[in-house]
């Protein structure tokens, strides 16, 4: 048997999410870590894990009766890439990036939640389909039902532009051994362009899901703020109420597609 090295399918599956496209649902939620997909496992009225390999963790099921998959995507936007265009090819309809972040904005509160609606494209991944012009704008339908989702558990939440950085220490203004390697006014350039938080993974989703027509958008829960210097240790509380809000708005967003 030939198999193209363009695109390997074996057996009907992706060759990274190791999955067909009847195991997955059309609204996808993205948590980057691969432990997280347990925790959407447990808020699920049913939940089955399809596939395990590398940093990807598929699984599929049903809240309130609407069924929902989960995949985990790694760190940053070269897995995150590989993880939305199989999704996206496997009929994936929407894409909801769940993670954590840090925000530049001393008046937001570590355990609060950021909605994106927008994000700088600083991933990497994503010049390869579009000039640096294209806008990574989060469809309409997801924030709304994230906002929506957040007000009615009355969560604490901010919405606005996020930075998605393809770097985790210099790309956001972290020294390393003592060595500097940015800009000594990375994060205030930052807050003059009056960007809420920086991540590594949104940019990469919403652009993608843009190019293809798949609607798409972001929730964060703020592990740290790095104006304050402050970092959230406990931070499964934080994130087992955004996995909540996530499933709820997934249950809005399902009369959109």
């Amino acid at each position: 048997m030939k198999i193209s090295a363009e695109m390997p399918i074996v057996d009907g599956k992706m060759p990274h999410l190791m999955c067909r496209p009847e195991d997955i649902a059309p609204i996808v939620l993205l948590p980057g870590n691969p432990s997280r997909i347990e925790l959407i496992k447990e808020l699920c009225d049913d939940f089955e894990i399809i596939s395990e390999n590398r940093e990807y963790v598929v699984g599929t099921g049903t809240y309130k009766g609407v069924p929902v998959s989960a995949v985990s995507t790694g760190i940053g936007a070269a897995s995150t890439e590989i993880a939305v265009l199989e999704l996206i090819q496997l009929g994936a309809k929407a894409l909801i990036r769940i993670g954590g972040t840090g925000v530049i904005d001393e008046t937001i509160n570590c355990g609060d939640m950021v909605i994106t609606t927008g994000s700088m494209r600083l991933g990497g991944s994503s010049q390869f389909y579009a000039p640096a012009e294209y806008p990574a704008v989060a469809s309409y339908e997801v924030v709304h039902a994230l906002i929506t989702a957040c007000e009615q558990k009355n969560a604490t939440y901010h919405k606005g532009i996020g930075a998605s950085i393809g770097s985790y220490y210099a790309g956001q203004g972290r020294p390393v051994l003592g060595k500097k390697f940015f800009d000594e006014k990375l994060i205030e350039n930052y807050q003059k362009l009056n960007i809420l938080n920086l991540e590594m993974e949104a940019e990469t989703i919403i652009t993608l899901s843009n190019i293809f027509g798949v609607l798409s958008g972001a929730i964060c829960a703020v592990h740290g703020n790095r104006v304050t210097d402050e970092w959230l240790h406990e931070f499964l509380p934080a994130q087992r109420e955004m996995c909540n809000i996530a499933l709820d708005s997934v249950i809005m967003l399902n009369q959109h597609i």
